[in-house]
């Protein structure tokens, strides 16, 4: 009997494995190697991407309750190898995660039109989670670049524009937009059909949330064993 396959997005699953993949960087830079900035460079591409794909499993999903729950979910997992590895104090500052449930529960509001949206903004503030409001925001910032990409990059660039003020290599993360909009424009767009019996196709499903504990624990374990 013939397995049933769903069609996917090719180019989403490209976007994915690079922001997985500079995170990565950017993470070993933060953790193992401080000193080496070219690394911080690349991996401020990672959160730009990260945040288009909110915006797109928010807008393809058919249960994004269920869909920002998993993320909260694996925030709260996460948490712990995350304040060991950056050597903070367990709640401190709350990961990126926590971060991303605020951002898509900003754009399933946003996309409701109600005023509700500006509440994931003020918690990502109050609740001191990593990147804050310049998190959420930049979501939306993906959002309207989906939609209108001349007003999508002003809103990005302005929002970047505090970068410029001081020292941080945060202002790098633009040049993540041009791949953006490869996608945005369908340029970049490809669709696939995965079996739903393979392993693939349920690897695929949770492989960033179940890649981020564990690299942050496997980092940790490296530096504290290696460094």
């Amino acid at each position: 009997m013939l397995s049933l396959g769903r069609k996917f997005d090719f180019g989403r699953e490209i976007l994915k494995v690079i922001a997985i993949i500079t995170m990565t960087i950017d993470h070993i830079y933060a953790i193992l190697y401080p000193d080496l900035t070219f690394l911080n460079i690349i991996g401020r591409l990672a959160f730009p991407l990260f945040a288009y794909l909110i915006v797109l499993g928010i807008e393809s999903t058919k249960k994004p309750r269920k869909y920002m729950i998993t993320l909260l979910s694996f925030a709260l997992i996460s948490q712990i190898p995350y304040f060991l590895a950056f050597e903070i104090q367990p709640f401190e500052r709350l990961n990126i995660l926590f971060s991303l449930f605020l951002s898509a529960v900003t754009i399933y509001f946003y996309n409701k039109r109600s005023l509700l949206a500006l509440i994931p903004v003020l918690l990502s503030i109050l609740l001191m989670t990593e990147g804050s409001y310049y998190v959420v925001l930049t979501a939306v910032g993906m959002k309207i670049l989906k939609g209108n990409p001349k007003l999508g990059f002003l809103v990005l660039f302005a929002l970047n524009l505090q970068f410029l003020l001081i020292p941080n290599t945060q202002i790098m993360s633009l040049f993540a937009v041009p791949l953006i909009l490869l996608h945005a424009k369908n340029w970049l767009k490809m669709e696939i059909l995965i079996p739903e019996d393979s392993f693939y196709y349920s690897l695929r499903k949770y492989v960033f949330y179940i890649f981020y504990p564990l690299h942050l624990a496997l980092l940790y374990s490296i530096k504290l064993f290696f460094f």
